[in-house]
């Protein structure tokens, strides 16, 4: 890709929900990925500011490709695992959010077992950090060779 944009959605406060901002971390710190990178630990980008950022994407980045970066929650036997999505991601989805996709292709971790809508949280706070570290550096360094190899 010769222009592409990475949002990582979540929160740095909740272990469960740390993969995206630990992937943004990752990427400029580790790796200094040469493209744009949106939320990172002390930089959340979450449900409350994750439309002004789309919206400032929009229209810093107008004909680049949106990666967006997110945990889930999924069947116990995929606990672990990474999926691609294309056409993006809803974010806040195990919340029972209504919300648009963003990017063009989504990269999501899954960190714990679905649950019961109110249970999410729980579900989320109960997810080990080393876990959740370890799930993110894998889908860094993915998004690292996939995009520096194809530069």
């Amino acid at each position: 890709m010769k222009n592409a944009v990475v949002i990582c959605i979540g929160s740095d406060k909740v272990s469960g929900d740390m993969l995206g901002p630990l992937v943004g971390s990752a990427l400029r710190e580790d790796y200094a990925l040469p493209f744009p990178v949106y939320g990172a630990v002390g930089e959340s980008v979450n449900g409350i500011n994750l439309g002004a950022y789309v919206a400032m994407i929009k229209r810093r980045h107008g004909d680049s490709s949106v990666i967006a970066v997110d945990a889930a929650l999924g069947k116990e036997a995929d606990i672990g695992r990474i999926r691609l999505k294309r056409g993006g991601i809803k974010a806040g989805g195990a919340l029972d959010r209504k919300t648009e996709a963003v990017g063009d292709l989504g990269i999501v971790g899954i960190v714990a077992k679905e649950s019961d809508p109110k249970d999410v949280m729980n579900a989320l706070l109960a997810v080990p950090f080393e876990f959740v570290s370890s799930l993110a550096e894998k889908i860094a360094e993915m998004i690292y060779t996939v995009l520096v190899s194809e530069a």
